[in-house]
């Protein structure tokens, strides 16, 4: 799931518009540690990633790998491109910000407001223990 870069193509997209047409009965979550605040949801039937959500957060983090070919919106921002494994060098083609910068917040922020300052629910998903 990691680009040539080594690193990994999340889309970020507000909940309110992200909707599981079929397979959400299939989703389960796990978290790296008891106490994390993101939790990882992956397809049960063949544990592909699907999402990474963000305790109390208005937004996904979804896996852009899924996108059918053609139909991945384009990336306007790159976020904690400190990350980057050494000597991968990214495209300056969008900016890349080392870490969650300004703009990145004012987004979210942005997206917030124009949800009502709300934070959807999303599926109920089995918790699973790794």
């Amino acid at each position: 799931m990691l680009t040539d870069y080594g690193a990994t193509p999340f889309v970020m997209y507000r909940k309110d518009r992200v909707r599981f047409i079929a397979g959400a009965e299939g989703l389960q979550a796990f978290r790296l540690k008891p106490d994390a605040s993101t939790q990882r949801v992956i397809a049960g039937c063949c544990n592909t990633p699907v999402y990474l959500e963000f305790k109390g957060g208005h937004w996904l983090s979804l896996y852009g790998a899924l996108w059918p070919e053609g139909t991945l919106p384009p990336p306007q921002m790159r976020t904690m491109a400190s990350d980057l494994p050494d000597g991968m060098t990214l495209p300056d083609y969008i900016p890349n910000a080392k870490t969650q910068n300004f703009g990145f917040f004012a987004r979210l922020l942005g997206a917030w407001a124009a949800m009502g300052f709300r934070s959807p629910k999303m599926p109920k998903t089995e918790e699973i223990n790794v």
